[in-house]
Parts: C-alpha cells; sequence; structure tokens
C-alpha cells in the first residue's frame, strides 16, 4: 500500500478506535487463534465456532488471519470478528464452497453439513485470486443500548475490512449473512456494495438454507476507505436520537390519547 494511502488507513482505523471507547468498548487485535477458540467455546449462547475459523479443523495463524475482541469496562467479552486470507489463485470461491461447504455452513444447521452445496451465485463464479472471508462478526445485545442498535455496528465492521485492506491488499472480500439481516440494510451499514441471494441445499432433497453472500473488490473497499467513519457514525447516532425522541412524543401522545373520560382536568 502507498504511504499516503496507508496513513490515511492508519487514521481511518485510529478513529474508530477513538469512537468504541469513548462509548465504553476497548477492542484489540490478536492473532493468536487458539485464544480465539477459548474464547469461543466458552459462550454457550452463540452457535459453535465457524470451522474456517477453527484452528482444530484449519490452519489458521497470523500469516493468514486475525481476530478483533472487544470488551466493555469491566472486561466482558462484547464484540467478536475474525478475517481470514485464502488463495484462489486459478480458482473460483464457486469452486472452493464444493470443496470446503462443510467449513462455511452455519454449525448446528444440520448434523451433516458436507450432504449440502451452496447456490452458485454469479459473483461466486468470478470471486478468484486472493480473497479474504469476513465472518464471526457478533456484538452483545445489551438492554442500555450501549452497543449494539447504535452507530458501533456500523464503525467496527469497517475496521476488519481497513486492516484486511493494509496487511493484504485482497482481490475480493466476503461474507455470509441471513436474508432478515441483509434486508434490513446491515450489508450497506458493514460497508458491503454488494449482495446476492444464495442457500445451501442438499441435492435431491427440499430442504435448504438461505444465506445471502456479500462481497467487495478491493476497488470497493479502496472507496469505502475515502468517508470518514466518524462522520458516517454521528449521522447514524444522531438519526437514532431523533427517533427515540419521536417514539417518546408517541408514547406521551398515546397517554394523552388514553386519557379516562373522568379524569379531572386542570
Amino acid at each position: 500500500m502507498p504511504t499516503d494511502n496507508l496513513y490515511k488507513a492508519i487514521r481511518y482505523i485510529a478513529d474508530i478506535i477513538q469512537i468504541s471507547e469513548a462509548r465504553g468498548l476497548l477492542l484489540e487485535v490478536s492473532t493468536d487463534f487458539e485464544e480465539f477458540r477459548k474464547v469461543r467455546m466458552a459462550q454457550s449462547d452463540r452457535s459453535t465456532l465457524y470451522p474456517m475459523y477453527d484452528v482444530a479443523c484449519t490452519y489458521i495463524d497470523s500469516s493468514n488471519g486475525f481476530w478483533i475482541k472487544g470488551v466493555d469496562e469491566n472486561g466482558e467479552l462484547i464484540h467478536t470478528q475474525a478475517m481470514r486470507l485464502l488463495d484462489l489463485s486459478g480458482t473460483t470461491l464457486a469452486d472452493h464452497f464444493r470443496l470446503h461447504r462443510q467449513k462455511y455452513m452455519t454449525p448446528g444447521n444440520t448434523d451433516d453439513p458436507t450432504q449440502y452445496d451452496y447456490s452458485p451465485t454469479p459473483a461466486c463464479q468470478k470471486i478468484s485470486g486472493r480473497v479474504c472471508y469476513h465472518g464471526e462478526l457478533w456484538l452483545k445485545e445489551d438492554d442500555g443500548k450501549r452497543f449494539r442498535g447504535t452507530g458501533l455496528t456500523t464503525i467496527l465492521p469497517r475496521m476488519a475490512l481497513a486492516l484486511s485492506l493494509m496487511e493484504w491488499s485482497p482481490d475480493f472480500v466476503f461474507g455470509f449473512m441471513y436474508p432478515h439481516a441483509a434486508c434490513r440494510g446491515l450489508a450497506a451499514r458493514e460497508g458491503y456494495m454488494h449482495m446476492e441471494p444464495g442457500f445451501w441445499h442438499a441435492p435431491g432433497s427440499p430442504e435448504s438454507f438461505a444465506e445471502w453472500l456479500v462481497w467487495m473488490a478491493r476497488e470497493d473497499l479502496e472507496h469505502l476507505m475515502r468517508f470518514a467513519p466518524g462522520e458516517l457514525y454521528q449521522q447514524l447516532e444522531a438519526q437514532r436520537s431523533k427517533k427515540t425522541e419521536k417514539s417518546s412524543e408517541l408514547h406521551i401522545a398515546g397517554r394523552e390519547w388514553h386519557r379516562p373520560q373522568n379524569a379531572a382536568m386542570s
């Protein structure tokens, strides 16, 4: 990466770290996937660790992966995400899925993931070269809305995207997303510019599991880095504040509307 672009990327990531810390979320980046496995296996409220990030199932270390951990001021785990580099030179993502499909299906969807194939979306046929797989993205749900449901859902994924661009300058980056999340705008919030419907299916069986492919090419990543994460974060937070105020106004109006007819009037 050219020096000027590297400096911009560093500033980009520094902004995300500063915003997160102001929100009470402390971020760490690690390449220790033994530790990642321990962290994930301790989370009984989440599905099993995806095999592509599990050192017990695949080879992943500092040469081809990193993960991000976020904790609050009490050290409680609040956030995770991971990125893995794949060498798909001379092949395509569609071919890769056919060979390694059991490592990508959401754990627990079926007892035998080897029986399932991913529907070949148009992008799967052309994604090739140095490719990053972005996954394990999780943000703890909290009643106080300190983290989930805030602008953090937008800037945190961009940190992993920026780091992957700095480290590997991949030809493509991709991930999977459930349709209901994608249709609610999560793909756009995370920064992804392309989205294609897809599903896992077993030949000869009517059973299928829908998961959409989200992806970007290197030029998309470079374009995304042009937009300061702090500005987008502030815009989303301002919008969220307006919605909260409007909801409060509607709540008050609703109470007035349902005033008992025999209520005393001042």
